[in-house]
């Protein structure tokens, strides 16, 4: 099963060829800083669309470029030891009733017959066993893998007073694939067991139980997002610091008139994106050797393009930053291919494979706020999502993240910050962040979930993110 999800990725990764910023994995130092914007890295200019023209301030002019960036990261739920689980429900399932058991329900009447082999089975504590397995695993049964990574030269900012703001072209492209696990709940019909006491008393000596239809299935979902998008973003109000006067607060403090002065930059992003979207389901009954054989067939992708837009705006202050922006004002769709569901009874089921069929990028509403030290060098970030919003793949996302960070002017001395994020939706899980700047362009940060599971005797974090990237100035 393992090597299946990575070739269901690295497909993913194939079919796609420019990123929409993905919920789940925040590109950059964005995945410690949050989508805070700071000037310290260029990926805050892919957040709040306001927050490249904020640089104006400071200079005539600014040419920024990444020249890589990637990241990935997983998510695990919380079950130890998932397929060995599997397994043993598909051989419970198989397992036939026993000699002796038999004898205490076996009965002239066929009709009564059936009635005690099914009672029997459906009562029986193995069975409730197995059932609490099947809910288990249906509750906690599913792991997610995800990479993505922006074009070279990309995200490529241009920042001139001339032309009166900023424009940021952006490309690169996300990929995800989850795996989950939809319960059919293990019980004996009548049918079933009027065949089973047919054939038994047609010929007592050779008894076979016909392996009853269960639906419990697993389900793998994959996507493929590739964005280019264009910004701008311009000052549209600026006020100034007034001259010091007698009886104001000494240097070091801070006049209420002061702390009104800043500048309020707005802008603009329009997206192109090209969606692949693949799924595949496999019934628990249709395993002919165990869960390693669940995914036998190729991931399908359904392709479709579509067109977002976001809006943003952002007060900068010499020591304090605020905004807001909201991505995906108008709610870009995309379908999944149909599921094959021939063969399967199961109403419930069938309902929750056919659940989740479109990919919505619903607006989400993120706001930000940052307090700077005298120097600027020192600042502390927070972040929040105001609503959820689901990925590709229907997990839902909305981050809250607090950092401090050591924004270094040397190219020597490099820049640290450490934070922490958690999903306030969802699986809910949350993360310690880190990450370091050097020579002012390369940056490496890593995000280590606080959440555990034991697998093969051994602690490992549910989650954890890595990304890596490096930047010019000029």
């Amino acid at each position: 099963m393992q090597h299946k999800f990575k070739l269901a990725t690295l497909s993913s990764l194939l079919c796609a060829n420019a990123f929409a910023t993905p919920v789940y994995q925040p590109p950059g130092p964005n995945l410690t800083y949050g989508s805070s914007s700071n000037n310290q890295s260029i990926m805050s200019s892919v957040a709040n669309p306001a927050a490249p023209a904020a640089q104006l301030g400071k200079e005539d002019s600014q040419y920024r470029f990444g020249i890589i960036h990637i990241g990935g990261g997983y998510e695990i739920g919380n079950v130890n030891d998932l397929f060995n689980q599997v397994d043993k429900a598909a051989t419970d399932i198989k397992t036939p009733i026993t000699t002796a058991e038999l004898a205490t329900l076996v009965d002239p009447n066929p009709a009564i017959f059936a009635t005690n082999i099914a009672n029997f089975i459906n009562t029986s504590t193995a069975t409730a066993t197995l059932n609490n397995v099947l809910n288990s695993v249906q509750q906690d049964g599913n792991a997610t893998l995800f990479f993505g990574g922006h074009v070279p030269l990309t995200p490529f900012v241009i920042s001139r007073k001339g032309w009166g703001g900023s424009f940021v072209l952006d490309a690169n492209v996300s990929a995800i694939a989850n795996g989950s696990f939809i319960s059919d709940p293990f019980n004996i019909s009548n049918t079933t067991a009027t065949a089973f006491a047919n054939a038994y008393i047609a010929n007592p000596l050779a008894p076979n139980l016909p392996i009853p239809p269960n639906d419990s299935t697993m389900l793998v979902k994959a996507a493929a997002v590739a964005e280019l998008g264009l910004g701008y973003s311009r000052s549209v109000l600026r006020r100034e610091a007034p001259e010091p006067v007698e009886g104001e607060p000494t240097p070091g403090k801070l006049s209420a008139s002061q702390l009104k002065a800043g500048e309020l930059t707005a802008g603009g992003r329009v997206k192109f994106y090209q969606v692949g979207l693949a799924n595949m389901a496999a019934s628990l009954t249709s395993m002919q050797e165990g869960s390693q054989d669940v995914l036998k067939d190729d991931l399908t992708y359904t392709k479709s393009t579509g067109f977002g837009l976001d809006v943003g705006a952002l007060w900068t202050s010499k020591h304090y930053r605020a905004g807001a922006w909201v991505n995906n004002l108008n709610s870009p769709s995309f379908k999944y291919p149909a599921i094959n569901t021939t063969g399967y009874t199961n109403t419930a089921v069938i309902a929750q494979l056919n659940t989740g069929m479109t990919y919505t990028m619903k607006p989400q509403l993120q706001l930000e706020g940052a307090v700077y030290s005298e120097s600027q060098n020192f600042v502390v970030n927070l972040g929040l999502d105001a609503n959820a919003v689901p990925d590709p793949v229907g997990r839902d996302f909305q981050w809250m993240t607090l950092s401090g960070a050591y924004a270094t002017s040397s190219w020597w001395i490099p820049g640290a910050r450490v934070g922490y994020r958690s999903n306030l939706a969802g699986s809910k899980l949350s993360y310690v962040t880190a990450g370091l700047t050097m020579f002012k362009a390369l940056s490496l940060d890593i995000a280590y979930g606080l959440d555990k599971l034991t697998y093969e005797g051994n602690s490992i974090p549910r989650s954890a993110m890595i990304n890596l990237g490096l930047q010019m100035t000029f």
